[in-house]
């Protein structure tokens, strides 16, 4: 065997030997934590944006009209309104840019399935069960499609349930909505 042909089959020998060590490493732990993109919830007041990822700390703060942990942005929205995140207690030490809510607002991190998301404003409640259309909600002002529903909402709001072109009325997104709040659905 020449040296040429040699140096060939160690290479490949090595080659191999390393593939197969790599294929047997257990996998590393990631150090971030699962990322918190399964909700989202927007409150638009007359001068505050207030952005939540938690739905717990939502429906506290729907319950009170207070906040206990939160994080003023430091920038103000396409209406001009100031971006304040309304965090978890665990959350209230991370960077904003580390923040599912914050990332969802500047599109820079993925929904999970079976997203589901609310935005209230002007006594409205509209309600998403697609990122996207809560993304277009938000920098429109108003839904592209949509299924209303008058005096539905757990205090007599009007409930706007965003929908896609090719849908018909959202009636899962409806029972969502209304198992989430305990409101027995109207017999018709």
């Amino acid at each position: 065997m020449s040296n040429k042909n040699l140096y060939k089959a160690a290479s490949i020998a090595l080659l191999v030997a390393g593939l197969a060590g790599c294929a047997i490493q257990p996998p590393v732990a990631s150090k971030e934590a699962t990322p918190n993109n399964d909700d989202w919830y927007l409150v638009r007041t007359d001068e505050t944006l207030y952005v939540f990822d938690d739905a717990t700390v939502y429906r506290d703060y729907l319950v009170t009209g207070k906040t206990t942990y939160t994080k003023d942005v430091g920038e103000k929205d396409k209406f001009g309104q100031n971006i304040v995140l309304v965090v978890r207690a665990e959350d209230q030490s991370k960077d904003v840019k580390k923040i599912a809510g914050y990332q969802f607002l500047k599109q820079s991190l993925p929904p999970a399935a079976g997203f589901y998301g609310e935005i209230r404003k002007d006594g409205v409640i509209y309600v998403a069960q697609r990122y996207g259309d809560m993304v277009d909600m938000n920098g429109l002002g108003e839904p592209i499609f949509r299924h209303t529903e008058i005096a539905s909402g757990p205090n007599g709001e009007r409930v706007v349930y965003l929908m896609q072109k090719e849908e018909t009325k959202p009636v899962g997104l409806i029972a969502r909505f209304q198992k989430i709040y305990g409101i027995t659905p109207a017999k018709g």
